[in-house]
């Protein structure tokens, strides 16, 4: 097989993005992908990340594949549900209290650390603008950390994304308040609830 056609087989199976991993999954070994990378045909955008080199990357998916235990979250989540108006000057993350990656550290990553039963609560997956899907929480579980976090943020942002989830059709109350209550959050949740609807 030619290397065109290999690194087309690559891009066009994962969207443009894939890993070492992946790619040894379709039989492809490291030399060659080095070649592939030599040859301009794909970009190595971080170990064991490679990109089409003729597209835009996709951030929220590159920290996907570097962080397997990272889930969007905050101002980072509400610019993946279109919630906000604000692009985020950094990529909020939470993980896994006692999860530590090195490479945190040299990123433009804001990470947050929770004890598991709170870091798993109401992880669910959104596309990114170029359709690839990572794990982000729920509306219902951002809106809450946002709520949580509102000292720290804008009050405009606190206000649009409020906003913007009393307008979507898919929100659940229910599920809010349970997550207001587990963040404890539940007093403040309910008189911006109270004022929205």
């Amino acid at each position: 097989m030619q290397m065109t056609s290999q690194s087309h087989l690559l891009l066009t199976k994962y969207n443009g993005t894939f890993t070492a991993e992946q790619a040894r999954d379709e039989g492809f070994e490291s030399k060659q992908l080095s070649r592939l990378v030599q040859n301009n045909l794909i970009q190595r955008v971080a170990p064991g990340i490679y990109t089409d080199p003729a597209q835009l990357e996709d951030s929220y998916l590159i920290a996907q594949l570097r962080f397997a235990k990272c889930v969007f979250c905050g101002e980072t989540a509400l610019s993946l549900y279109d919630m906000t108006d604000k692009t985020p000057g950094s990529l909020e993350m939470n993980f896994p209290r006692g999860y530590h990656a090195r490479q945190l550290e040299n990123e433009n990553i804001h990470a947050s650390y929770q004890i598991d039963r709170l870091w798993r609560m109401g992880i669910t997956t959104a596309s990114t603008i170029y359709g690839n899907e990572v794990q982000v929480y729920s509306p219902e579980r951002t809106i809450c950390d946002i709520v949580r976090a509102r000292q720290r943020i804008e009050a405009e942002v606190v206000r649009n994304a409020l906003q913007a989830f009393a307008q979507r059709r898919d929100k659940d109350l229910n599920l809010l308040m349970v997550y207001a209550a587990e963040l404890r959050v539940e007093r403040a949740m309910t008189e911006y609830i109270g004022v929205l609807l």
